[in-house]
């Protein structure tokens, strides 16, 4: 093979990885601009052992009146988003609210007591997270189990920073 077949090769060679890698994209940004689909990555241990720090979850939008008691959701709390797993639902003054909890944590999230008022539930009183705050749920499998793709965004996290939310969507602080 000569010179100028090899760079034929190449030339063919890189016009297919530019194609397939424009599909990949475009496909990506079709899930997430009509279904809401989103790719997360975890950073903390209060999801532990359901969810680990790296790995990365797929978050999708889901009507709220359709979360149920078990879903792991994503939500925004004063800035910071927040996967974690839902307890407990109610509705105070009109307003849908969740009752929130880490797996590895010992109580409830404090919510929002300003939207939601106060609610006890297994010993705590806290406050809920109100339906407009909640961002999407993370795909699951077997009923309540997060699909995820192991420790695949520690290089993500390596890059910025664990604790910093300046991925917001693409980096969950948990």
């Amino acid at each position: 093979m000569d010179k100028h077949e090899m760079r034929q090769k190449i030339k063919y060679g890189n016009a297919i990885l530019i194609t397939v890698m424009i599909l990949i994209i475009g496909a990506a940004l079709f899930a997430h601009l009509v279904y809401g689909i989103t790719p997360v990555i975890v950073d903390g241990i209060s999801m532990k052992p359901t969810l680990h720090t790296g790995d990365v979850a797929i978050m999708y939008k889901k009507p709220y009146n359709n979360i149920k008691i078990g879903n792991v959701i994503v939500y925004n709390y004063y800035g910071t988003l927040i996967i974690h797993r839902v307890i407990g639902i109610y509705e105070h003054n009109g307003t849908e609210c969740f009752i929130i909890k880490g797996d590895n944590n010992p109580i409830p999230d404090p919510g929002y007591p300003q939207y939601c008022g106060y609610y006890t539930i297994n010993g705590f009183t806290t406050g809920g997270v109100p339906y407009f705050e909640i961002k999407g749920v993370v795909w699951t499998y077997n009923g309540n189990e997060p699909i995820v793709i192991p420790y695949i965004g520690s290089f993500a996290l390596a890059i910025r920073g664990t604790g910093s939310d300046a991925f917001l969507s693409f980096g969950i602080k948990i």
